[in-house]
């Protein structure tokens, strides 16, 4: 596996680090447009809305928050990567088995992510930080992807 070099974590840093300034904001604009553009996600939210007005649902912002902490905790241990295994191992076991949701769906969310990172960034997001992010969100999945496979059966 390749990991990402000094370059690419600095790059990410730099972007999360003003994502995450409004982890509530941002990952409500992540969930309302992971409904949006792959609207066969929303099967898997069973406790949230999913139609409706959903700038304002509480629940949407909770979710949200929820997504960009666990984006953080990885994020943060990006140089431990055991540690940040562990924390995608966590997140994995509780999608496939509390929540029954694909794997594929992470790779739906990465994209939402790497989408909403262009818009909100602009030009500081550019082809060399995206590339960055992309590379990221490959391993991750990965990741995601083993652990789906070593995931006991609940």
């Amino acid at each position: 596996m390749a990991l990402l070099t000094d370059a690419d974590k600095k790059s990410i840093h730099h972007i999360w680090s003003k994502l995450f300034e409004n982890p509530e904001e941002n990952g409500k604009i992540i969930v309302i447009r992971l409904f949006k553009d792959y609207p066969e996600t929303k099967a898997y939210f069973k406790s949230i809305p999913t139609e409706g007005n959903l700038q304002e649902d509480p629940q949407i912002r909770y979710h949200g928050r929820r997504v960009m902490v666990a984006l953080n905790q990885v994020i943060e241990n990006l140089d431990n990567w055991k540690q940040a295994c562990r924390i995608l191992e966590h997140v994995a076991e509780k999608h496939k088995n509390t929540h029954h949701v694909p794997a594929a769906n992470f790779q739906s969310m990465f994209q939402v992510i790497l989408s909403v990172c262009k818009e909100l960034m602009g030009n500081e997001f550019s082809s060399e930080v995206s590339s960055a992010w992309e590379k990221l969100f490959r391993l991750l999945f990965e990741q995601i992807n083993t652990s789906y496979a070593n995931a006991s059966k609940s």
